[in-house]
C-alpha cells in the first residue's frame, strides 16, 4: 500500500520527528510505499488566499494545491503526524486542509445538502503529541474536540473509511523510558495498522 503521510512541526529535532522516522521505519519494514509532505520543510503556505476561492468553486485549483491532491490521490492509506496546540491540529495542518480537502476532490455537496465524501482511502491514521496528561484528558475531555473535527468531521466525512487516532499524552513531563515506549508505539503503528 502506499501511504501518504503529513506533517507538521517547526522543529526537524522534534519528538514528532522522532515518531515520524519511526512511524516510516516500521511501514517499510512491512512493504509499504511512502510519500512524507512535510509540510514547513516543503514550505507550504496555510493561508487561503482570495484568489484561490475562485479556483476552488471551480473545481480548478491552483498548480501547488494540484500538486498534493495528486499525491493525495496516488495513495491508498493516509497518516498525519502532528501535536496538538490548544486542542487541535497547528495551523500549518488547518490551512492544508483548507486549500488540498476542496470541495469536488474531497467531497461534494448533495442536491438534499448533505455531504458526499469523495476521498477512497481505505485508512488514515492520526499520530498526535499533547502536553496535558491523561488525568487532565479524562478529567476535561480534553481529547474530544480534535477528535471531533478532525477524525470525524474532516477525514470520515470525506470518505475515508477507517480512521484511528493515536493520542499520545504527558509529553511535558515524559521521561526517557515513556518516549522510548512511544517511539516503539509509532514503529509498530507503522508495521501494523496498514495491514
Amino acid at each position: 500500500m502506499r501511504v501518504f503521510i503529513v506533517f507538521a512541526h517547526p522543529k526537524d529535532d522534534s519528538f514528532n520527528a522522532a515518531l515520524l522516522d519511526e512511524l516510516v521505519e516500521g511501514l517499510l519494514e512491512a512493504g509499504h510505499e511512502t510519500d512524507v509532505a512535510d509540510l514547513y520543510a516543503e514550505g507550504f503556505d496555510p493561508a487561503l488566499r482570495g484568489y484561490e476561492w475562485d479556483q476552488m468553486a471551480s473545481g480548478n485549483p491552483g498548480p501547488v494545491v494540484r500538486a498534493y491532491q495528486e499525491r493525495l490521490r496516488a495513495a491508498q492509506g493516509l497518516a498525519f503526524v502532528f501535536p496538538v496546540w490548544w486542542f487541535g491540529p497547528p495551523a500549518m495542518i488547518k490551512g492544508f486542509v483548507d486549500r488540498v480537502f476542496t470541495e469536488h476532490f474531497a467531497f461534494r455537496f448533495t442536491e438534499s445538502g448533505m455531504v458526499e465524501g469523495l476521498l477512497a482511502h481505505s485508512k488514515a491514521l492520526v499520530l498526535n503529541t499533547a502536553g496535558a496528561s491523561e488525568a487532565a484528558y479524562l478529567t476535561f475531555g480534553f481529547h474530544k474536540p480534535l477528535r471531533k473535527t478532525f477524525c470525524d468531521w474532516t477525514l470520515r466525512l470525506c470518505g475515508v473509511k477507517e480512521v484511528r487516532q493515536v493520542l499520545l499524552k504527558g509529553m511535558t513531563h515524559a521521561d526517557e523510558a515513556t518516549r522510548e515506549r512511544y517511539l516503539q508505539e509509532a514503529h509498530t503503528l507503522g508495521r501494523e495498522f496498514f495491514g
